[in-house]
């Protein structure tokens, strides 16, 4: 059985500390999961997770947005509710410092396309503080 790209995220997260601790920033290196780069959005978080600045979005996951949010913060999206899923998965990875594998339901301009997983992995400063996310996301195109 092939592993799913979230299922890969996660091994990866763990063999780089996770499984007992939240790795640090450091310890992620984009070159140990080459085929999963096309599927990640990697976040800084604001404000001690106040809001998340979008600093690096792979093709894939590109492509199922409206546009490049690319340096934009996600308090910026006014299709993004501040009390609503997404904003609470990335506030538990940082309150946690674990990972939160809890699908938020696609809404965007692309309706050949359907989310099948995701998960919001958490990465520290030195200080032990999560400072940032990576998301990966698992999508098809139907047809």
């Amino acid at each position: 059985m092939t592993q799913s790209i979230v299922d890969k995220a996660l091994a990866y997260w763990d063999q780089i500390g996770g499984a007992n601790c939240t790795p640090e920033r450091i310890a992620f290196d984009p070159c140990d999961i080459p085929r999963l780069l096309p599927h990640v959005v990697f976040m800084k978080v604001v404000n001690g997770g106040g809001d998340f600045q979008f600093r690096v979005i792979g093709d894939t996951a590109r492509s199922f947005f409206a546009e490049n949010y690319t340096g934009r913060l996600v308090s910026d999206l006014q299709h993004v509710k501040q009390d609503g899923p997404l904003i609470e998965n990335l506030r538990q990875a940082v309150r946690t410092g674990r990972p939160v594998r809890r699908p938020v339901e696609y809404v965007g301009p692309r309706s050949d396309f359907v989310k099948l997983d995701e998960v919001v992995l958490p990465f520290s400063g030195p200080d032990g503080s999560v400072t940032y996310l990576l998301t990966v996301l698992e999508l098809v195109r139907l047809g």
